[in-house]
């Protein structure tokens, strides 16, 4: 008796970020900071035995491995809320009222790399074609609810079919029902995308999207290898190799980016996971 069934390859690509510990600031507006510590730790991670890999670098040279470490630009000793639309420009309250909403900004895109985790790492899938997800089981960027509230992912990833950004929420990866939140900006729901020349804000719709539509299916803790999900990051073809610039920032327009995130410890990880698809006969 024969019965047909789709058979999903998967293969897994880690590496790991920053232990990030927040600590209070004394900044004018109430505003936190998070000192990066370089303590760099492996986790278990397998890639499929099959005939395709989802390899991951540093360098679009390589080597590509199953991780690689994180290397990010301008090495910030400390992380501070901005605010952007795409990941061109980021912006900074430069000044707030009485009750606290910004009403003053400053451009910071020039000095982002000292304000934000910012990097580039690159992937490669060998030997075949694979569609590239987030794999949920990998991902660690803490427990605690107020800054998973308040944090955005933010990817620009480059590939043959071209270039796409997406800027994610991190509230699918813990309990932030109960995260404290003010307003902070003149309308809800709204994140800075330009200034004028006396640093009045213009704001456009909060761009950023949940996690769940773009994370692999996780088949069980006996089965390592994560299925499709609804959508993939990007598709690579065999060999191929894509840039994956990152960003992980505190949305300062975000109601949750307020004074009780302080003082709190996170762990960051990122996780990606390949996924090819094949009908199988089986007997």
């Amino acid at each position: 008796m024969s019965k047909r069934r789709l058979q999903l390859s998967a293969f897994l690509a880690v590496f790991w970020m920053m232990i990030l510990a927040v600590t209070l600031t004394t900044a004018t507006y109430a505003w936190f900071t998070i000192s990066a510590i370089t303590n760099v730790e492996p986790m278990s991670s397998a890639v499929s035995e099959g005939d395709a890999n989802l390899l991951i670098s540093a360098s679009q040279e390589g080597p590509f491995d199953k991780k690689c470490e994180l290397n990010p630009q301008g090495n910030p000793e400390s992380l501070s809320p901005v605010s952007s639309l795409d990941l061109t420009r980021f912006y900074e309250a430069a000044a707030q009222t009485k009750d606290g909403i910004s009403f003053l900004y400053k451009d910071v895109t020039e000095s982002v790399n000292t304000k934000v985790l910012h990097g580039v790492v690159y992937l490669r899938s060998e030997y075949r074609y694979c569609d590239v997800y987030l794999r949920k089981n990998g991902l660690d960027f803490g427990t605690g609810g107020q800054i998973l509230a308040a944090l955005r992912l933010g990817l620009k990833i480059t590939s043959q079919s071209g270039t796409q950004t997406m800027i994610f929420r991190l509230d699918e990866l813990g309990n932030t029902g109960n995260a404290a939140s003010s307003t902070t900006i003149p309308t809800k729901g709204m994140v800075v995308s330009a200034i004028d020349s006396s640093g009045k804000a213009s704001y456009e719709t909060d761009p950023s999207v949940d996690l769940a539509d773009y994370l692999a299916v996780e088949n069980g803790e006996n089965d390592s290898r994560p299925g499709a999900g609804r959508k993939a990051l990007v598709q690579l073809q065999a060999e191929e190799i894509a840039a994956v610039e990152f960003w992980l920032y505190m949305e300062g327009c975000d109601d949750n980016c307020v004074n009780e995130a302080q003082q709190k410890d996170t762990g960051i990880q990122l996780s990606f996971a390949g996924v090819t698809k094949e009908d199988v006969q089986q007997e």
